[in-house]
């Protein structure tokens, strides 16, 4: 029983269009250059939809951390006037500093800390930008968050110096200092330290942070507190010079800058990519005549056709991004990446159809061609475009935001390309091809030759009604060079005519496309075996190539080479890492980059977990008491955290007291309410407790209550996806409502989505190409072909950028989505042109390397040339896109050329053919 395929349905569609386009071809011709500047209009809303945030951008849109955020900020809101340094997550203005010793050591020495005092002095008071009015000059005195009226001003830098003075090292405890009832948290203040071993006391550091955070509220206050960050960033990168210390910052704005200037890094590299790429077409659209004339064919190169196929992918870009834009959906840097995709795929789907128009019979009219070029290239480009759709409309299911936007975009531009394909490029094709029937200049258009004539008398072709098999008749070209005789039309088995009609039962057209002509009224269903000669690439996968891969000590070879190539992907997907680090969403050589580096010696000890209690325990209890001790028991126990020595939590500094003072523990509302408020107002550490504690507003009770664990070994994208699950589910097992949050997690949730995300979207990815292969290629056993084939090249890809430094994270997601639309294309083509062709598997695998070899080359080595240029941008992004895309094509290209023909040079043939004729007997 065959397969029933819509092939032979979408063959017949497009083979009616190639006529209707050659009749319409001046109204498909304009239409897109109507319609693009009309949904360009769309760019000028393109500010107002523009997000950059990478908290927004890069993490799920219903990720846990924002309730968790959401509790923390609704419940301790930002007081601008009583502001203590980590006890607020929404501080949107800052600078934060990290200063190290430029020799690379100890911090704690009197002329260090001199040295970074004087920068922390006159970042505060010498630093100023001026009002809008000119009036007035603002410092960070006017523009600071403050506590009653007072700027944090990094006090611990002028305790080190007076315990430098006095020589008391001794008396600094790391991570908490200070007295027992007043905690000083010096763990995100210093890092990289040495303690005494005997003591735990700090003997030296390497590094340090300043930090100075400004008012955001009202508009215009936030717009000043921006201003001077931008002031302290032209201050410390143009003109701070120091000899004794280096320093690295950021501020509120760096990290979206950043991206910023790496989607100014594309225009520059898209004009080269995009001119790079206009010569490789051109240089490939000009015929040349074969001995004895020799030089350029004027009548047959088709340039213009080149610049019209490149033209067509600034058309769909405009269209579709214009239209998107439109409708109000919102921007993302990373879709400044799609241009670089749409050109590959255009160009790709230009040298397909050009080679169809090549394989066409010159002596027929245009619309003749058009309907048999059509007829083929029309599956072919639909293959492409329908795998590459949907692919990024599957990547649109998808938690995060930016790949959404991206894949969103990506999506509706490829059904741009497609349809401008169709329409503004066939009917530029028809155009040229009416200059090329009237023996017109390819260039000035001006008349060569009164007419295109083929090399033998086309009357040759039909006088005769005798049969000749297309199997026999490609097997003496395989085996003959080509002669005038070989470029003679000559009939199709199993043609029955009449004086009026014709019925054919035929082979699927494949190599040799079929045509109807005319002769007494009779039609007879005829096929060129090439009405031109065979091109010298062409005929190098005909009679070299393709020979060559199908002996046996060959195919022997690919098989050893296609396991040694498997083993080494598995190794890489077996040894693969996931998350992105800050630092990678920016260039290497921006200031950023180093800022974040340095911030990885705070997040391998250090960093404060808030933990807060909504549903507090009443601490006249004592079974309460002890399960509130056993939550921070259980937080503190882990492999991720410093234990108590690193805990910051009002109860625990309360029961010191008590203990100081020999106080029973009383299960009383006295000692464990007033007293404890009493305690709480007159404590040195009263300032701090006061930002931990929510009191209720009628009844004075503890409404809610925070405490702080200190983190360790947090410094990797893997440390923060596992220390975030495990500190939740730790949270998630106690009582007293317990929530937890971190500034990692908002990364964490990242992380921890990438893996069952990218799994779930390649699944369903491989399922719908499935599906489109089946309906496409009229064999199963070939789209079981191009579904492993599938898999192979992303499994290929995803292994071997483990070895080039890829780890996964979205901006990998996003590559490896485009790669499966890419790895179809390689697949898919070489396939289906094995499928219709004739003969036995081996006769099968040469016609389909000589029909679609060179344009699969064209297609996989244009991708190439158009993305090189990045990879001279030194940005992750922009890196990890170049090395996905160029690992997808040479991967793939392998496949194409190699592995795939090996593969089915081993088919039977006549269980394929069987397919083949059930399927056409049923369309």
């Amino acid at each position: 029983m065959g397969l029933t395929s819509a092939e032979p349905l979408i063959r017949r569609f497009f083979e009616w269009y190639g006529e209707v386009s050659y009749e319409k071809r001046w109204s498909l011709f304009l239409t897109p250059l109507i319609l693009t500047p009309l949904l360009s209009i769309g760019f000028f809303r393109l500010n107002s939809l523009r997000i950059d945030d990478p908290s927004y951008v890069f993490t799920p849109r219903n990720a846990r951390w924002r309730h968790e955020f959401n509790v923390f900020s609704t419940i301790w809101p930002l007081n601008e006037n009583r502001f203590l340094p980590g006890k607020s997550f929404e501080t949107k203005r800052f600078v934060n500093i990290l200063v190290k010793a430029k020799d690379g050591g100890d911090i704690l020495r009197e002329s260090v800390l001199e040295e970074i005092e004087l920068l922390n002095q006159w970042i505060m008071y010498n630093i100023t930008i001026p009002t809008a009015d000119g009036k007035f000059h603002l410092s960070y005195q006017d523009l600071c968050l403050n506590y009653e009226w007072i700027c944090g001003g990094n006090e611990h830098i002028l305790m080190l110096r007076e315990r430098v003075r006095v020589g008391h090292f001794i008396d600094i405890t790391y991570p908490k200092g200070g007295n027992k009832d007043t905690p000083v948290y010096l763990g995100s203040t210093l890092g990289d330290v040495t303690l005494d071993e005997t003591n735990g006391t700090l003997r030296a550091a390497k590094i340090t942070q300043l930090f100075y955070f400004l008012k955001q509220e009202p508009e215009i206050i936030r717009q000043y507190s921006s201003e001077f960050s931008y002031a302290v960033e032209k201050f410390l990168l143009k003109r701070f010079e120091s000899n004794i210390i280096v320093l690295s910052f950021a501020h509120y704005q760096s990290l979206q800058d950043g991206l910023e200037e790496n989607a100014k890094h594309f225009k520059p590299n898209f004009i080269v990519s995009f001119t790079a790429l206009s010569v490789y077409a051109i240089a490939f659209s000009f015929v040349f005549h074969r001995k004895p004339k020799k030089g350029v064919d004027w009548i047959r190169s088709k340039p213009y056709v080149a610049c019209a196929g490149l033209l067509t992918t600034l058309l769909s870009l405009c269209s579709g991004f214009g239209a998107m834009l439109l409708f109000g959906v919102h921007y993302n840097v990373i879709n400044t990446i799609i241009p670089f995709l749409i050109i590959a795929i255009g160009i790709d789907d230009m040298f397909i159809m050009n080679a169809c128009w090549d394989r066409t019979d010159p002596s027929h009219t245009v619309a003749q061609r058009m309907s048999e070029m059509m007829a083929h290239a029309g599956v072919a480009v639909s293959i492409t475009n329908i795998t590459d759709i949907l692919s990024f409309a599957i990547g649109c299911i998808t938690e995060l935001p930016g790949i959404e936007f991206f894949c969103s975009y990506a999506c509706v531009t490829i059904t741009f390309c497609y349809i401008y394909q169709l329409t503004f490029f066939t009917g530029f094709l028809a155009l040229m091809g009416d200059a090329e029937n009237n023996g017109r200049h390819c260039l000035f258009f001006y008349r060569l030759v009164t007419a295109n004539k083929n090399c033998c008398d086309e009357k040759k072709a039909i006088e005769s009604p005798s049969t000749v098999y297309l199997s026999e008749r490609f097997s003496q070209l395989q085996n003959s060079p080509p002669t005038c005789e070989d470029s003679q039309l000559k009939m199709v088995h199993n043609i029955s005519i009449t004086t009026n009609s014709v019925k054919t039962k035929h082979p699927q057209n494949g190599l040799f496309p079929a045509i109807t002509l005319k002769k007494n009224g009779v039609s007879e269903l005829v096929v060129r075996t090439d009405g031109e000669q065979l091109r010298m690439i062409r005929r190098f996968f005909s009679r070299t190539y393709g020979p060559f891969i199908v002996k046996d000590e060959v195919r022997a070879f690919a098989i050893l080479f296609y396991i040694i190539f498997l083993v080494f992907a598995v190794v890489g997907c077996v040894n693969f890492k996931e998350g992105l680090d800050p630092e990678k969403l920016v260039a290497n050589n921006h200031y950023i980059a180093a800022y974040f580096k340095d911030l990885k010696k705070f997040w391998v000890e250090g960093p404060q977990l808030h933990v807060a209690l909504l549903k507090p325990p009443n601490f006249a209890d004592p079974v309460q008491r002890e399960k509130l001790m056993a939550v921070v028991r259980a937080f503190e126990n882990t492999k991720y955290t410093l234990g108590r020595q690193g805990t910051i939590f009002f109860f625990l500094e309360y029961l010191n007291y008590l203990d100081q003072v020999n106080a029973e523990l009383e299960n009383t509302k006295r000692l464990w309410n007033a007293k404890l408020r009493t305690w709480l107002k007159y404590t040195g550490g009263s300032n701090q407790w006061a930002t931990d504690i929510k009191f209720n507003e009628t009844d004075d009770t503890i409404q809610a209550f925070r405490f702080q664990i200190a983190l360790k070994n947090v410094a990797e994208p893997n440390d923060h996806k596992t220390a975030t699950r495990l500190l939740r589910a730790i949270a998630d097992q106690q009582p007293f409502g317990v929530q937890v949050y971190h500034e990692i997690f908002p990364f964490a949730d990242q992380y921890l989505i990438i893996m069952p995300a990218t799994i779930r979207n390649i699944f369903i990815s491989l399922i719908c190409m499935s599906v489109v292969a089946l309906l496409l290629i009229p064999s199963l056993p070939s789209s079981a072909v191009i579904l492993l084939s599938i898999i192979s090249i992303c499994l290929g890809v995803f292994g071997y950028m483990t070895f080039w430094d890829v780890n996964l994270d979205a901006v990998s997601m996003i590559s490896i989505i485009m790669s499966i639309g890419f790895a179809v294309d390689l697949s898919a083509h070489i396939t289906y042109a094995f499928v219709t062709s004739h003969g036995n598997s081996k006769s099968r695998v040469i016609a389909a390397l000589e029909t679609l070899g060179w344009p699969i080359f064209q297609g996989a080595t244009s991708t190439i040339t158009g993305i090189t240029i990045l990879y001279t941008v030194d940005a992750y992004i922009i890196q990890t896109f170049f090395k996905t895309i160029w690992l997808t094509m040479i991967i793939g290209l392998f496949h194409g050329l190699f592995f795939i023909p090996v593969a089915l040079s081993f088919f039977p043939t006549p269980r394929l053919q069987n397919s083949v004729e059930d399927r056409t007997i049923s369309s």
